[in-house]
């Protein structure tokens, strides 16, 4: 353990007492996480996903004391008579994109002519988030608009949302495809040169072979440059956090989104420990490459596949066409290194977490971690490994 401790000591002074590597390390994380934030935020006025509806999803709409005379249309576009007049009750539905659409005539609705000082509005509440409730609404206002001219009106109350959209959960969906892809790859861009440099660039310096004939036995000083780039992922990581804390509540702002966007301490607590204990199975990653490698270049070369890891979650995760797929998966996404840690960061970004998924991705990304160092030092004893 001694030796350990003096290998990580000695690793570590070296990347302390260089000035580009603390700037890397500490500020460009944070850099790029809190720069990329603020540049969506400034450029969010409006968030419109264009994701195509399903072909084949079913409508789930419902009308409220519709007239006969409006029956055909209704049929053809799928709206049904509500089973009550409980009209929150349906509102909520649409909200929670649980149904389409809400449509609700007057009690004392009637198709005046043309002209009439007082024409009766139809009331239709729709989520523009979903796509199957905008196509109903949009093909609604069609057909409604080809019934008049101006025999009665529809959503003209000017004291009434009729778009029954949850914001603050766009919001928080769109965020779970973006953050996590900027977090891990700012904290991969600090680890992969450092990485590289201290195994592949020792031993294409031929530094490597002076270490191995000392005392220290080589699974010691394996392990003592793993935990040296441990450390700066946990510094790298720390940095990002702050920088993904810090733009979360802007991009609320940005959208005008004023409730159900904040988090509290447990929520920034999850994403912090997805996000070092994720970096600790990147680290792994890439110190396992840069001692199969035969020179630092060759290392870096390789290292890019880790994003093609990183990337692939995140963006499954976050496309309408996968997501289901990947939420069938259950526990099963909080098994697998890497994945597990986009998908946690993902879920805690939507507050859609839960502490038993969190445990076991912790556990998970440690047990990997600690496991790779093992076998790092396995493949010090290789002597074709250390010889390049």
């Amino acid at each position: 353990m001694r030796d350990i401790i003096t290998v990580a000591k000695k690793e570590l002074k070296s990347f302390f007492s260089d000035k580009a590597i603390l700037l890397q390390m500490f500020i460009l994380p944070f850099a790029i996480v809190f720069g990329y934030g603020m540049l969506m935020s400034a450029t969010w006025s409006n968030v419109a996903d264009d994701k195509a509806p399903k072909k084949n999803e079913t409508v789930i709409a419902y009308s409220v004391n519709a007239p006969d005379e409006f029956k055909t249309v209704l049929d053809e576009l799928g709206i049904k008579p509500a089973p009550d007049n409980d009209v929150e009750k349906y509102k909520d539905q649409v909200k929670n994109k649980e149904a389409d659409m809400i449509m609700v005539f007057p009690d004392d609705f009637k198709m005046d002519e043309p002209g009439s000082a007082s024409l009766s509005n139809i009331d239709m509440f729709y989520n523009s988030d979903k796509k199957s409730s905008m196509e109903l609404y949009s093909k609604a206002t069609v057909m409604f608009t080809t019934m008049q001219p101006r025999i009665f009106t529809f959503n003209e109350s000017t004291d009434t949302d009729y778009d029954l959209i949850d914001k603050a959960s766009m919001l928080r969906n769109l965020l779970g495809g973006i953050i996590p892809l900027m977090v891990f790859m700012a904290v991969y861009m600090v680890c992969m040169s450092l990485a590289a440099n201290s195994i592949a660039g020792d031993k294409e310096k031929g530094f490597l072979n002076t270490l191995l004939v000392t005392p220290i036995k080589r699974e010691s000083l394996a392990a003592g440059k793993s935990i040296s780039i441990l450390v700066v992922a946990i510094i790298a990581s720390c940095s990002a956090f702050i920088g993904m804390a810090i733009s979360l509540p802007k991009f609320a702002d940005a959208l005008k989104i004023a409730e159900k966007t904040s988090y509290s301490i447990p929520d920034y607590s999850v994403l912090l420990g997805a996000v070092i204990t994720g970096s600790f199975v990147c680290a792994v990653i890439l110190l396992i490459i840069s001692t199969v490698a035969k020179d630092t270049k060759q290392a870096t070369t390789l290292s890019p596949l880790l994003l093609v890891l990183i990337m692939i979650p995140s963006l499954m995760c976050s496309t309408e066409s996968f997501a289901a797929h990947v939420e069938n998966l259950g526990t099963t996404n909080y098994v697998i290194p890497v994945w597990n840690s986009v998908k946690l960061l993902q879920d805690g970004i939507k507050l859609n977490y839960s502490w038993t998924n969190a445990g076991i991705t912790f556990g998970v990304n440690i047990v990997v971690a600690l496991f790779g160092i093992f076998f790092i030092g396995k493949l010090f004893n290789r002597e074709k490994i250390v010889n390049g």
